[in-house]
């Protein structure tokens, strides 16, 4: 079960007003600092993300920490985080994991071939106005040009460390239980799950991560403890980080296997 508090009405509002505000800052700090033309070269599409990422996950961990002092509890009370349940927390991440990666990686193929087909349909019928190709996320695409290490180890934290925790906080931990607390379960459950995945901006993914989304809320339903979700979330992404960067690698490997 979910840790028993019921977050205010007013540092409710305060805190969805100010991920807002880091939402939009960040890209406009980006680009107010970098040069004309700069976000079509692979130095500046990394340098926004890494403005976007320290300004979101930095300011959401901020507006977190006084949006829990405003209710006088701290972290461990606010997420159920306890020394107790860790094991069983630790025990339903990675079994999560093993469920979770599978299916959504197949929804994914699914999807995209879905898209593909829609597409093929429109450029048959010259529909030029709407164009649903599946493309892959711009962070993806961003990842995949990198030839640094240190560039690879920034979006491995990010990736595997730092969304994970920040996703989980705003999601499961505040907007989940804000909405079921006030009598929408439905619209709590269904609501966040579709604004997570839209949150993310594409079209190939969007089920995929509405299905992860519902999950990671079944995650925490059962432990009572953010730390589940938390950790699957990581692993999860931890898996596409590792298959993205070694994709070449990895198929060579199935094929020589098969």
């Amino acid at each position: 079960m979910l840790p028993e508090r019921k977050w205010e009405t007013e540092p409710l509002l305060r805190y969805i007003a100010g991920v807002c505000f880091c939402l939009s800052i960040g890209a406009l700090a980006a680009g107010a600092f970098l040069p004309q033309g700069a976000a079509q070269t692979l130095e500046g599409k990394f340098s926004m993300m890494v403005t976007n990422a320290v300004v979101l996950h930095g300011g959401v961990l901020l507006l977190t920490a006084v949006f829990l002092r405003a209710h006088g509890i701290g972290w461990c009370e606010g997420f159920g985080w306890r020394l107790a349940g860790l094991p069983r927390a630790i025990g339903l991440g990675l079994l999560g994991v093993l469920l979770a990666l599978p299916v959504t990686l197949t929804l994914q193929q699914l999807s995209q071939r879905g898209l593909m087909r829609v597409h093929e349909e429109l450029v048959a019928h010259e529909v030029k106005a709407i164009d649903v190709k599946p493309e892959a996320q711009q962070l993806v695409q961003t990842l995949q040009q990198t030839e640094t290490t240190e560039q690879r180890i920034f979006f491995a934290l990010i990736a595997i460390v730092f969304a994970p925790l920040v996703e989980e906080i705003l999601f499961r931990g505040i907007l989940y239980p804000a909405l079921k607390q006030r009598g929408y379960p439905q619209l709590a459950l269904w609501g966040t799950a579709l604004f997570f995945a839209l949150m993310h901006a594409n079209m190939t993914t969007f089920i995929p991560l509405a299905f992860l989304a519902l999950f990671l809320t079944f995650l925490y339903e059962r432990s009572g403890n953010l730390l589940a979700p938390i950790l699957t979330h990581s692993l999860f992404n931890a898996a596409n980080f590792i298959m993205l960067l070694y994709r070449s690698e990895l198929e060579r490997f199935l094929k020589d296997w098969s």
